[in-house]
């Protein structure tokens, strides 16, 4: 698939595999047919670890080009999620535990010693820590979302699929360009990239910068205080090219990152009767939730907006960045690659965790974790025989995670809740994870006949994994009752775990003719054994004395099949994906009768669906195009030893419907050589349950969002502007709704939600050299 805006407004729209998301925007000097017969041919994607066109590409990818990105200022992860079926994410309080899903599957925990199943990988360099790429996208050439099972080139965390972002190289001709964004809530943005020539044709360099800053978009009641959810984070990249001949390409890239945000806070949207513990509180300033948002005038419900939360007890705050060298050499038959990389990671968060600041319940949640990695990967690419293309390589990856949680519950009572003891708790978990993965792959591509092509790929990996681990509970007030921390006994321990996997794939393609492609699959990834290091680490699940709870492998097998095709003369573009898949030990959490999060793993879930798209670029109707993408993803837990009761029900956090439209006009404005369009994006999702038990407080109501944009480009696209309004609607829609720390104490009759933002317009200018 290809999300593609051109701001050249020279090409239309295609997809590859799941659906197609792009938009026309040019006079049509060619034939509409011309230029959709051709553009899949000229997208070059690299989802097997090799330049290929995306039409030849028998994998499911969505590509995201540059210019879709420029057009529509989307510059998260979190923007794209809307736009391309199969793959979502889901906002929580800490982007350290935030897990991108594909096809309903990721890895959803507050444990460091957990792997996600989407793997990011950034120009080639796999991040250890998912949360590492939540960054804001600029001076980007693609964004690959690659869809299943990819272990046997990507490796070990790719169990679900990949996240595959390539920046933008030097060149050896002078370029700059640029925008400027001013928005509601004071959203301020500034990006721009320079490029150009230091020696000759030898030596370039680029350099790419971005500036977002937006008051929060949660209302704090609080005199004095900061409105929340805010944003603030600027990042610089620099590369340089070296190419001394034809053959040797050298380069160089350094990055950093850095917000300091005041996010991410829940609102209420139910306050439950009061509370007989509450009611019982020793310590003082401890007040029912309903009494709490009463005293500063919060109305719970699904349209609250509202929070009172002082500003020193919220933060997000991170610093990322690294550095790699990559050094391509092509001996004719072959290319030789190595990537050598070192990355840092750092974030301080913490939050409000009872949600209010005027009543001491809950106050306090929070982590400072920092991870360090490097990983080297040399990969062989070539070809032999006019009929046989191969890519083999070797991978090492290093990484020393640090953390250190606190929790502070200061409502004291003066008798123990079994389970939770007097409360009155302050929870210090210091945790170590140290990972070594080494891998050999390799994957072989056979042209039996011009039409017919036979694929096969393995990976052999070798994980060790080691933690440290201590938990202490000591009382906030040492005057009052206190009986040990609320999440159990305290806890030191060390814990080694060592697992070898073999992976690999199966792929047979077939070119009908020149429009018409079809491949079928068969492909078994893997995430390596998982050690528990949460606070809430469950002592009982500990099988080796001084040891940690240790997670099976995460082993997931694929059966896929599609088409892609281009009809009426390339006017329609269809593609169709079917797939089922089935993940053995799924490595999640849930929570226990007491609210503690556990960590543990589904034995058997089940995904299956297709996902289908239709792209519409009339030539009757010149600088029209018409995408529209649907998904029906089912997602079921099919055995569940831990919990047998949630064996057959739906697996939480997925949507079984998706659909999107884009629809863009373009045209030139009167007798000028200037060019203006018209654009409007509609998603829509079926409803959704955030809960693994799929409790009834917990439904997500379906719901569908519109963003409209218009703009206006010069004549030789030097510069342009663009007015855009995001949620037209002003549709008000959650996230994820979940029982709050008072919802402990009332069986989760006290709820919140992380709820999506509302109506927001932006104007954008934009200039290039």
């Amino acid at each position: 698939m290809q999300i593609r805006v051109p701001l050249d407004f020279k090409k239309a729209a295609i997809s590859l595999a799941a659906v197609a998301i792009a938009c026309t925007m040019e006079t049509p000097a060619v034939a509409q047919s011309d230029a959709a017969a051709s553009i899949m041919d000229n997208i070059i994607v690299t989802a097997r670890k090799r330049e290929e066109s995306l039409f030849e590409t028998p994998v499911a990818v969505t590509v995201i080009s540059d210019e879709f990105l420029e057009v529509t200022g989307f510059n998260t992860v979190n923007d794209l999620v809307r736009f391309v079926p199969g793959f979502d994410l889901t906002p929580i309080n800490t982007s350290r535990a935030t897990g991108s899903k594909i096809r309903g599957i990721s890895t959803f925990s507050f444990s460091d010693g957990f792997e996600s199943s989407v793997a990011t990988v950034i120009d080639g360099v796999v991040l250890g820590r998912e949360a590492q790429g939540f960054f804001d996208f600029f001076d980007v050439e693609t964004i690959e979302i690659i869809k299943g099972p990819q272990g046997t080139l990507f490796g070990k965390n790719a169990s679900a699929g990949v996240i595959n972002i390539r920046t933008k190289d030097p060149e050896f001709e002078f370029g700059a360009g640029g925008d400027i964004s001013y928005g509601r809530y004071n959203e301020f943005k500034i990006r721009g990239s320079v490029t150009g020539p230091l020696v000759g044709n030898k030596l370039a360099a680029r350099l790419s910068g971005t500036f977002n800053r937006r008051d929060g978009v949660l209302d704090n009641v609080l005199p004095g205080e900061d409105d929340l959810n805010d944003k603030s984070t600027y990042s610089l990249r620099g590369k340089i090219l070296y190419q001394p001949t034809a053959d040797l390409t050298v380069k160089f890239t350094g990055d950093f990152v850095e917000e300091d945000n005041r996010c991410c806070q829940p609102t209420f949207r139910n306050a439950g009767p009061p509370n007989l513990a509450v009611g019982f509180a020793l310590n003082s300033g401890v007040l029912q939730i309903g009494d709490a948002l009463s005293a500063v005038g919060i109305v719970p419900g699904p349209r609250n907006r509202s929070v009172a939360v002082l500003d020193e007890n919220i933060l997000q705050d991170s610093q990322a960045g690294g550095a790699a060298l990559d050094v391509e050499y092509d001996f004719g038959a072959a290319t030789l690659k190595s990537i050598t990389s070192y990355r840092a990671w750092e974030i301080n968060e913490f939050n409000e965790a009872d949600g209010v600041s005027n009543s001491n319940a809950n106050n306090r949640n929070g982590t400072v974790s920092s991870t360090k990695q490097f990983s080297q990967e040399l990969r062989l690419d070539g070809s032999f025989l006019d009929r046989v293309s191969y890519v083999a390589g070797l991978y090492y990856f290093h990484q020393d995670l640090d953390a250190q949680g606190q929790v502070d519950v200061e409502l004291a009572l003066p008798f123990a809740i079994p389970g939770l003891g007097n409360l009155n708790s302050r929870t210090n978990a210091d945790r170590a994870v140290e990972n070594d993965s080494f891998a050999v792959f390799t994957e072989t591509t056979i042209d039996i006949t011009d039409k017919l092509s036979l694929i096969l790929g393995g990976r052999f990996t070798h994980e060790e994994i080691e933690a440290w681990y201590n938990r202490v509970g000591t009382p906030i007030n040492p005057l009052l009752p206190f009986s040990g921390s609320n999440f159990g006994p305290d806890v030191t321990g060390f814990q080694k775990v060592e697992d070898d996997n073999l992976s690999g794939r199966f792929i047979g393609r077939y070119f009908w003719t020149d429009d018409l492609m079809t491949y079928a699959s068969w492909s078994r990834g893997y995430k390596g054994p998982g050690i528990d290091v949460a606070e809430s680490v469950n002592v009982a699940a500990i099988t080796t004395p001084g040891g940690l709870p240790v997670l099976a492998p995460e082993v997931p097998t694929l059966i896929e099949a599609g088409f892609r095709s281009q009809l009426f003369e390339g006017q329609v573009s269809t593609n169709v994906t079917f797939f089922h898949q089935n993940v053995r030990d799924l490595q999640t959490i849930t929570s226990d009768s007491l609210g503690n999060v556990l960590n543990l793993s589904i034995d058997k879930l089940n995904t299956m669906g297709i996902e289908a798209d239709l792209v519409f670029a009339p030539n009757f109707i010149d600088g029209l195009t018409i995408t529209g993408g649907f998904t029906w993803n089912e997602v079921d837990i099919v055995e569940f030893s831990d919990n047998v009761a949630l064996e057959g029900s739906r697996f939480r956090d997925s949507p079984r419907y998706f659909y999107s439209l884009i629809g863009n006009y373009q045209k030139p404005i009167l007798n000028t050589n200037f060019t203006g369009f018209l654009q409007g994006e509609w998603a829509w999702q079926s409803s959704k349950n955030t809960t693994l038990g799929q409790d009834d407080f917990a439904v997500v109501d379906s719901y569908g969002l519109l963003n409209l944009r218009v703009g206006i480009d010069s004549p030789d696209q030097r510069y342009g502007v663009i007015f855009a309004v995001e949620n037209a609607l002003d549709k008000d829609y959650e996230h994820f709704i979940f029982g709050s720390s008072y919802g402990v104490l009332d069986g989760n009759a006290t709820n919140a939600q992380f709820i999506g933002d509302p109506i927001t317009w932006s104007l954008t200018l934009r200039a290039q050299l």
